[in-house]
Formats: C-alpha cells, sequence, structure tokens
C-alpha cells in the first residue's frame, strides 16, 4: 500500500505541475496574442494554443480535483438519509463514476483521440487534432484510479462513518 500511496503521490504532483506550466503557457499566450494584435496584427496561432491547452486544462484540471476531493457534490438530502442508504449511495455513486470513466473517457476518448490523429492544426501543423483530444482518455484513468481508490475506502468504511462526500484520504 506505501508503494501505491506514494506512485498516488507521484502522479498527483505530475498533474499539479502540468497543470501549473499549461496555465503559465495559456496566460503567455492569451497576452502575447494580445500584444500582437494591437501592434501589428495577431500572431496566427496563439487562439488555437489557447484552444488546445484550455481542452488540457480543463480535462486533467478535472481529474486533479477528482484527486483532491474538489468536485462538486450536492450532498445536504444525502447526509439525511440513513447511513446504511448513504454508503450504498455512496457506492452506486463511484460504480457510475467508474463506468463514465471507462466508457465514456477512456474508450470513447481513445477512439476520437484515435480518429483525428492524422488531421493536422491548421495553425500549429506539428500538433494534431488527435494530440488535443489525448486529454480525453489520460484524464479518464487518473478518473478511474481515484474512483477505484474511493469505492475501495467506502466499502472498508462502517456506515456510521460515511458521510455524502466521504472518500479516500488524499
Amino acid at each position: 500500500m506505501d508503494a501505491y500511496r506514494l506512485v498516488r503521490g507521484g502522479l498527483i504532483r505530475l498533474l499539479e505541475w502540468a497543470l501549473v506550466v499549461m496555465v503559465i503557457t495559456i496566460t503567455l499566450d492569451v497576452l502575447w496574442g494580445i500584444v500582437s494584435r494591437t501592434l501589428w496584427g495577431q500572431a496566427v496561432y496563439t487562439d488555437e494554443l489557447a484552444r488546445v491547452l484550455l481542452v488540457w486544462i480543463s480535462m486533467l484540471g478535472g481529474a486533479l480535483a477528482f484527486a483532491r476531493k474538489a468536485h462538486l457534490g450536492v450532498d445536504y438530502f444525502v447526509n439525511k438519509m440513513h447511513p446504511d442508504a448513504r454508503k450504498t449511495l455512496a457506492v452506486i455513486v463511484q460504480c457510475v463514476t467508474i463506468a463514465f470513466a471507462v466508457v465514456a473517457l477512456m474508450i470513447g476518448g481513445f477512439a476520437l483521440a484515435q480518429g483525428q490523429w492524422t488531421q493536422k492544426l491548421p495553425t500549429m501543423p506539428w500538433l494534431t487534432k488527435g494530440n488535443v483530444y489525448a486529454a480525453v482518455p489520460i484524464a479518464g484513468f487518473f478518473i478511474l484510479m481515484f474512483s477505484l481508490e474511493n469505492l475501495v475506502s467506502i466499502i472498508r468504511t462502517p456506515a456510521v462513518q460515511i458521510g455524502a462526500q466521504t472518500q479516500a484520504e488524499g
């Protein structure tokens, strides 16, 4: 279990640093787009690079939010439920999340990226649409990993200790 926690921590740090670099890059890109548009006409790649980075930031940021338990949850009514019902609901939610991560994000996202792998971006021909969409199955992998971790934690936790957002400790 210590090896898993070490790998998990490393992956979370990798996500954090990748997101920091992407946010800095998108900020500089947008600023460069504004400056270049104002002074001599826009650099042709700035809008497209911002769109690419926005996709990656959104997908990986969502996975990181899931790891940090910062995703949205509406728990008012769930916390009013009987502890056994809360636990059952928590298990169901994790199972639905796992199914979504596998089917929509990993399988669907891989098919989407693979289908677009040869289509080059007009202003950045060194990138393809497949490179852009690769963020979807990568985020799906992380969400699957964290959901499985949460599911195991929920199953191991006594029902009376389960709240609406009870998940594995980060």
